[in-house]
């Protein structure tokens, strides 16, 4: 993520008190924010609330196209296929928009939950080896 995308974002979550977050935590916050908005998405339709579903689901656009601006293809050759993966979770938003459908919805989840979990993973895995390095740095001092 540069450092233009990574302003973007700590400008959208701000309010949440975001700032000063690294880019990890960052994105695991907007994975985050977009499974409860999807999440709301479901309940909002199931209850016939229309303009509080548009309103999750248009947020929930509005997160997954930030998501896919952070992409950088020339630094992760995966950054395509990923940006695939947003783009048809993209059309999936705005058909389940369209047509207030819970099951649209919940292919949406099925998409961003495993990816959430693998960002959260690797995040994790971060931690533990940034974790081991300075603990190695410590023993050689």
């Amino acid at each position: 993520m540069n450092q233009r995308q990574r302003a973007a974002l700590a400008n959208r979550y701000e309010t949440d008190g975001m700032m000063g977050s690294s880019p990890q935590q960052l994105l695991l916050a907007v994975f985050d924010r977009l499974g409860r908005d999807l999440q709301t998405a479901v309940t909002a339709i199931g209850a016939n609330h229309i303009e509080a579903a548009h309103l999750a689901l248009v947020n929930a656009q509005e997160l997954v196209h930030e998501l896919n601006l952070a992409l950088e293809p020339d630094v992760w050759p995966a950054a395509a296929e990923l940006r695939a993966v947003y783009e048809h979770v993209l059309a999936l938003l705005v058909e389940a928009n369209l047509h207030k459908s819970i099951d649209t919805v919940e292919q949406c989840i099925a998409i961003v939950g495993p990816l959430a979990e693998s960002w959260a993973e690797a995040n994790r895995a971060l931690q533990e080896q940034r974790a081991a390095a300075a603990a190695a740095r410590s023993r050689v001092q």
